[in-house]
């Protein structure tokens, strides 16, 4: 399954209430298409499991040791991330900025070189198209839409900047 990541919905389990299985069951039960899964949340291997081979699973990726480490055969994108400061999450790590994302994008893209691949964190329209030029597919983002007034045209907006941005990267 080839997942676009130009501009996607994800339910984050945490934020749905919790980092259990129980979560994910009810996920499930009212028809998300898949979860995406943090470090510190349940192993990839109960989420696919849980939610069956054609579920959509996101693993959260914030360091070369963990995008090494990552079970790329069970997920479908990897979310990489905090790459910048954030209101939307607790997140008591420093952001990996730009940099930080290039070279975790440089791990994976040796590992599997189309494995899909987002930025997290702090992505508005005024940085996403310097996340996509680091190397990333797509962004995931809460605030620059959940906290403007018309969110379609926002997103309108963001999806431009990634297009922009994958057409001067050459994708």
């Amino acid at each position: 399954m080839r997942v676009d990541l130009r501009l996607y919905a994800l339910v984050d389990p945490e934020r749905a209430g919790g980092r259990d299985l129980a979560v994910l069951a009810r996920l499930v039960a009212l028809g998300a298409d898949g979860a995406h899964v943090g470090q510190d949340d349940m192993a990839v291997e109960d989420a696919r499991r849980l939610l069956g081979a054609d579920a959509i699973i996101g693993l959260s990726v914030k360091t070369v040791e963990q995008a090494e480490a990552a079970p790329l055969d069970l997920i479908d994108y990897v979310g990489i991330g905090g790459v910048f400061a954030t209101s939307s999450k607790d997140n008591p790590t420093p952001p990996i900025g730009p940099a930080g994302l290039a070279r975790i994008v440089g791990v994976l893209r040796r590992r599997a070189a189309e494995f899909p691949l987002c930025a997290i964190a702090g992505i508005d329209a005024s940085n996403a198209g310097e996340v996509i030029a680091a190397g990333a597919d797509g962004i995931a983002v809460i605030s620059a839409l959940s906290r403007k007034d018309d969110p379609r045209a926002a997103a309108r907006d963001l999806r431009g900047v990634v297009e922009r941005a994958l057409a001067q990267r050459g994708r």
